[in-house]
């Protein structure tokens, strides 16, 4: 038998064959609302494919009562402070948004309507207006039975009808039901797509997979493209990366998006690789020129190339190889892709370009016929290809000095990665936007050792020494990066909500950067909770302004 919750909301009966169901929780107290929204969900056959949960509570609640269910969210919940969290459940079928700090701002920050609102007694007749604004027509609640006069009052002057009270009167329940029209532009969005369709998305590497994983978990048909025969041949195949948090003293947005990125990271690697061999939690310790020190305790090094292969391999994705797309052309609501030959690779409801600096030439001619209002062109001109080379090698022998962990800063190094017939080492890399000086391996390579020394001072030499021994090998790739050193990330605007979207300039933060846009992107897409705050979300908006500055060295 339900909870008297989820009973007077009418679940789980009301979301029955439904692809997706939205609850927005206020009265998360111990989180029991949660806990047995979520096993009614593992329960029940008839189940939408996706759970979106959003819980907005003041401090960090806690999830007693259920420990079997509970365990797998406080195990997410370990270090996080103020702010949105996005922690995936079950093979990341269930989404809790987990929000921490005041009620009314994060309310504020959200832009979604829910199915279900579970709520305690509102205060007063605004936060009775911004709940209203987060419900649709038809919203079932439930709440607390209080004590303020006139509630139902108030709940009837925002649109809330109340049902007829029950012998229980611990509580209230009813429905969102305004007698006046809803405004359109209330819940206008021309990018909505809520029935899961045929989408393609160009480019095989970490932010195209990613991309893909978060669209076929949702029931999506996905088919990703790539001009090489294999996933992660471009600066995704990078053989080891670190994911560490980027810090500033006034915590910006790449700060923010950084700690979520490598929480939700972390997520999927733990979930779909194996620890130890292909990533490993291990921390990694921060050096600054000045000689100080941070350690971050939640960073890790992770080999990329696996991530990408492991999110490919969920059902519903299709991957194409040596599918170079030159052309996109539309009609009938399908985008028709194209080869150079004028082949065709397919028709897609939807398109997503994630194929880093190759997204500048096969959109030139779409943006180009755009309204002269339209400046993502302007943007995309600013894309730079920034280069970067890793040193790589075998440790033959045991090393003196060798860190226990990898250490960051200006440049890198990573000791002990498993590998083939033993563990390997990786030092660099550099950011070069000199494609012919990056060409110069042996200069590269140079540079690399010159900066681990400055990064380990008191065995630097001897270190260097020792590796320079053994055989190295060199890996090099490009990254795409912006303006602003952050992604661009949403629709394409070239017509009213005609579904097709950017993903592009993750630039060194790659592994930070891949996942959370990926859900950002999706949510924006299905009209779910957004992953991170609105505000902050429009930092990654392929239409903000573009600020005129050369992009410095990043580390």
């Amino acid at each position: 038998m339900a909870p008297p919750a989820l009973a007077s909301c009418g679940l789980p009966d009301a979301w029955a064959d439904r692809p997706a169901w939205t609850v927005l929780d206020t009265d998360v107290r111990d989180g029991q609302h949660f806990v047995h929204t979520w096993r009614a969900w593992q329960n029940d056959p008839q189940r939408p494919r996706m759970l979106h949960y959003v819980c907005i509570a003041a401090a960090m609640p806690g999830f007693d009562g259920a420990p079997a269910l509970g365990a797998h969210v406080t195990a997410q919940l370990a270090g996080l402070g103020p702010g949105f969290h996005r922690i995936l459940l079950d093979r990341a079928q269930v989404s809790l948004t987990l929000c921490l700090g005041d009620e009314s701002a994060a309310l504020a920050e959200h832009v979604f309507q829910a199915d279900t609102l579970f709520t305690r007694e509102p205060a007063d007749k605004w936060e009775v207006q911004v709940l209203a604004r987060r419900c649709k027509r038809g919203t079932r609640f439930w709440m607390p039975a209080g004590s303020t006069a006139g509630l139902s009052n108030l709940l009837a002057a925002a649109g809330f009808q109340s049902d007829t009270p029950t012998s229980d009167a611990t509580w209230r329940s009813g429905r969102f039901d305004p007698r006046w029209e809803i405004k359109t532009s209330r819940t206008s969005n021309p990018h909505v797509h809520h029935t899961p369709a045929r989408c393609a998305v160009i480019g095989a590497g970490i932010t195209g997979a990613s991309v893909a994983h978060a669209l076929a978990r949702r029931g999506w048909q996905v088919t990703v493209l790539d001009q090489a025969a294999h996933p992660a041949t471009g600066a995704s195949g990078l053989p080891v990366g670190l994911a560490v948090p980027h810090v500033s003293a006034d915590d910006n947005p790449r700060s923010r998006l950084s700690r979520s990125g490598i929480h939700l990271l972390q997520q999927h690697a733990g979930q779909l690789l194996v620890r130890g061999q292909d990533w490993d939690p291990s921390g990694v310790l921060e050096r600054h020129p000045d000689a100080s020190t941070l350690w971050h305790g939640q960073a890790c090094w992770i080999k990329p190339a696996q991530l990408v292969q492991a999110w490919l391999a969920e059902p519903g994705i299709r991957f194409a190889g040596n599918s170079k797309v030159a052309r996109l052309r539309r009609g009938n609501g399908v985008w028709q892709l194209q080869d150079a030959a004028g082949q065709s690779l397919g028709g897609f409801e939807t398109v997503v370009v994630a194929n880093a600096m190759g997204c500048t030439a096969l959109l030139d001619g779409l943006l180009s016929d755009a309204p002269p209002a339209f400046d993502l062109q302007d943007r995309l001109t600013a894309l730079q290809a920034v280069h970067g080379t890793l040193s790589h090698g075998q440790n033959a022998a045991p090393i003196t000095g060798l860190p226990a962990t990898p250490i960051n800063g200006n440049g890198c190094f990573i000791p002990g990665i498993p590998d083939t017939g033993g563990t390997k080492w990786f030092a660099g890399s550099g950011f070069i936007t000199d494609a012919q000086l990056a060409a110069d391996g042996a200069a590269q390579h140079l540079a690399n050792m010159e900066r681990l020394q400055q990064l380990l001072p008191e065995h630097g030499k001897h270190l260097v020494e020792a590796l320079n021994r053994g055989p190295v090998a060199l890996w090099s790739s490009t990254r795409c990066v912006t303006h602003d050193r952050l992604p661009l990330v949403g629709p394409i605007e070239v017509e009213s909500g005609t579904g097709l979207w950017l993903c592009v300039g993750m630039g060194a933060r790659g592994l930070s950067f891949s996942a959370l846009c990926a859900e950002l992107l999706v949510a924006r897409l299905g009209a779910e909770p957004l992953p991170m705050e609105f505000s902050l979300s429009r930092s990654l908006d392929v239409n903000r302004p573009r600020r005129r500055q050369t992009v410095p060295p990043e580390h």
